[in-house]
């Protein structure tokens, strides 16, 4: 799924690859100096490895096929469940941690950008384990569910590339089944973490909660604040935007959340006095294929201090065909949004109206309409499909 930029709404999930009774899970990816991979486990695949992945050189508009990992060298028990972080050392080492048997998680090396892979030998203090590179480059894993120190988070670092750890005890409660913390390195330098407060399971929905941290010195001392209005943030993950903007995902909410925030939110809470008010700056914007044709074209302003889409923006095949075209009233769609192929046949349809409702039509290569149905948001109100119709 894809939320665009200057976009407010999600974009509709598409289908991604798949393995037949598999129990595909765990996906995680890693925007690697614009090179994207996409990691995944299927922890039913039968003498399945740890991890399979994907690459994209043109932002995940097209994908490699599935790679299996060449793994050499003694490979361990695991769980073939990526966590939700992947990093490069300083020596350009590809660190991918994966669920571990029981209350651990064990980190997958690369030396090769892929070509080749191995379990590094140690196993952290927790499943689920998060990482980052430090800043004198060790490597430091926090949190694991089902594990603690002294009624604490553990947090791990090794020195030696993932063989060994040194364990010690976070300031932050333990977590339990469904939830998992997120832990990233931001453009300042800081560390920044979000987690449950609590193992919700333990301490019930009066316990339920959520916060995130900012930390100067690798993660010896943090400066937190909680999310409010956030019941859980279940197994999350986090990223930052190049604007600067942090970006947090949740799980087991219905519906599932996306928060923005910065650091000064962290740090000092919502500036005041300060005047974003009014529409201004709509600018018209293009880009090119390298051979210079058309391939999008899209208009967006500022509002209260935010990017967002305004007007037509419309997307082309390099053969001058459009691809995609929709209109955006202040980052929300509006109006109808078509998708056609690149021999010109429409595929779907959709019309935006008032109060989140849209329609959505599918066409056959005749321009017949094949299916039809109407949302509520992202609910489904009713279907016709071949004739018949599903409520």
């Amino acid at each position: 799924m894809r939320l665009r930029y200057g976009a407010e709404d999600w974009d509709m999930p598409e289908p991604w690859p798949d393995f037949p009774d598999a129990a595909d899970a765990a996906p995680v990816i890693w925007n690697d100096r614009g090179k994207l991979w996409f990691f995944f486990g299927s922890p039913r695949l039968q003498g399945g490895p740890p991890f399979q992945f994907l690459t994209s050189l043109d932002n995940g508009a097209t994908w490699s096929a599935v790679e299996f990992p060449k793994l050499e060298g003694t490979v361990g028990k695991f769980t073939p469940q990526p966590i939700n972080s992947v990093v490069r050392d300083r020596h350009g080492v590809i660190y991918l941690p994966v669920d571990g048997s029981g209350g651990n998680s064990v980190l997958f090396a690369s030396k090769d950008d892929g070509k080749t892979w191995s379990d590094t030998g140690g196993r952290t203090a927790g499943r689920h384990t998060t990482l980052v590179v430090g800043k004198g480059g060790s490597l430091i894993g926090f949190g694991g569910k089902n594990t603690e120190i002294d009624g604490f988070m553990p947090k791990a670092i090794s020195r030696d590339g993932g063989k060994t750890y040194v364990t010690s005890k976070t300031p932050f409660r333990p977590l339990g089944s469904g939830q998992r913390p997120s832990l990233i390195r931001l453009a300042s330098g800081r560390l920044f973490f979000v987690a449950d407060l609590f193992d919700k399971k333990k301490l019930g929905p009066k316990g339920a909660g959520a916060f995130v941290a900012l930390s100067d010195d690798d993660g010896e001392t943090w400066k937190t604040r909680q999310l409010p209005g956030i019941t859980t943030v279940g197994y999350t993950t986090a990223t930052q935007g190049p604007n600067g903007v942090i970006h947090i995902v949740t799980s087991k909410n219905d519906p599932d959340v996306h928060i923005e925030l910065n650091e000064t939110w962290v740090l000092k809470g919502p500036l005041q006095g300060e005047d974003f008010s009014g529409l201004f700056g709509v600018t018209p914007y293009k880009e090119s294929y390298p051979s210079g044709k058309v391939r999008a074209t899209w208009s967006a302003a500022v509002l209260h201090g935010e990017y967002l889409l305004e007007n037509l923006q419309t997307f082309y095949y390099e053969n001058g065909q459009k691809q995609w075209e929709a209109t955006f009233q202040g980052g929300r769609k509006a109006g109808v949004e078509t998708w056609w192929s690149e021999d010109s046949h429409k595929i779907w349809e959709k019309t935006w109206s008032a109060n989140d409702a849209w329609s959505w039509k599918l066409f056959d290569a005749a321009g017949r309409v094949t299916a039809e149905s109407r949302w509520k948001g992202k609910d489904l109100v009713d279907a016709n499909v071949a004739g018949s119709l599903a409520r």
